[in-house]
């Protein structure tokens, strides 16, 4: 479950209070100077939103892939394991063409004036921010410094030890930082201004609920009398499911788990889970409280076998006295699929209900 943060911009800083088991913690993100950081007009960032580019000298290149690694863990399996973000170290002569990156570290542990990552560092912040770094919070969190939709963190830490006593107090933050730049600047790049609204219209007129359906996504089949809609785009080849019954089919794990089991073989065809890695687990969903499945799934009895991850959401609605269940894949083999199961998220979380 997210932590609630408080934000109080002061001069020079923003104060971030987190509440956390009924006690008040306080971090302090210093908002970059723009004298040091060179201000300018900004364009959109650049490159992937599932890539970071860490700045750093190579004697403090594992040290900072160690403290990254700790705080991006979100791992996909599919079924080999693919992180929701992807590590590129650049030396730091390369600062000036990689500065314009929608997700930029610039990291220097190692005191040495001969470190490069350390006078990029100390190029980078003012005496005043520089102090902060090396004597309270090694970490600076700043938005847009050098483009528009653009994160950009530095650490300036006087040890590993200093550095990695972070990671706990954080974690959260970072993530969440890092989760809601994936959404705004993905959900513009998925649904823009070429939505498949006939489609979307159809089935809000004819089922009484509403999907974001992106340009390129079209109707597989619809068992009105099942209460199954099939959507699907290829290039990657994408499938989203959505399923609903009557009455509350959610009461307890082991339920959950036999329904959503055996709903891709009622409702596919020739799809079933497989128990690799399979994982449920309940977490907020919009405005519901929903089971989340997760794992891989296979095709069945055909000639030619597919599989990939998966991602279900099974929740009820009270208003409308229904189950509702929301399923999506991908078939990718050989490529990078966390990020298109990214945005397969986006799309199933714009799921809305009728309730007029």
């Amino acid at each position: 479950m997210d932590i609630p943060f408080v934000a109080t911009l002061t001069k020079n800083k923003v104060i971030l209070r987190m509440v956390h088991s009924g006690k008040m913690i306080k971090f302090i993100v210093l908002l970059l100077s723009c004298a040091h950081m060179g201000c300018e007009m900004k364009r959109e960032a650049l490159g992937a939103d599932n890539e970071i580019r860490v700045i750093c000298s190579d004697v403090d290149k594992e040290s900072i892939r160690t403290y990254l690694s700790t705080i991006f863990t979100d791992t996909l399996f599919t079924p080999e394991p693919e992180p929701y973000y992807h590590l590129k170290f650049s030396d730091p002569e390369t600062y000036t063409k990689l500065k314009s990156q929608s997700q930029v570290v610039v990291a220097a542990i190692n005191r040495d004036s001969k470190n490069p990552g350390f006078q990029l560092v100390k190029k980078m912040l003012s005496p005043e921010e520089f102090h902060f770094t090396e004597t309270a919070d090694p970490v600076i969190l700043a938005k847009d410094v050098h483009a528009k939709k653009q994160l950009f963190m530095v650490i300036n830490a006087i040890s590993v030890e200093q550095l990695m006593s972070t990671v706990d107090p954080k974690k959260n933050l970072i993530r969440k930082q890092f989760h809601d730049q994936f959404v705004d600047r993905q959900s513009r790049f998925v649904f823009g201004d070429d939505r498949n609204k006939t489609l979307e219209d159809s089935l809000s007129h004819e089922l009484g609920w509403t999907l974001k359906i992106p340009w390129g996504w079209e109707m597989i089949k619809i068992r009105s009398d099942s209460n199954f809609v099939w959507l699907g785009k290829e290039m990657p080849f994408q499938w989203i499911g959505i399923g609903w019954a009557d009455g509350n089919l959610v009461n307890d794990d082991l339920s959950v788990g036999e329904y959503i089991w055996t709903w891709p073989v009622k409702n596919y065809g020739y799809i079933q889970f497989n128990d690799y890695k399979f994982e449920l687990d309940k977490m907020p969903y919009n405005d519901y409280f929903a089971w989340r499945a997760q794992g891989i799934w296979e095709t069945i009895n055909i000639k030619e076998s597919k599989g990939g991850p998966f991602r279900s959401y099974v929740f009820y609605d009270e208003q409308s006295d229904k189950t509702f269940h929301l399923n999506y894949l991908i078939h990718h083999p050989g490529n990078d699929k966390s990020i298109f199961m990214r945005q397969l998220d986006l799309i199933v979380k714009s799921f809305t209900i009728d309730h007029s």
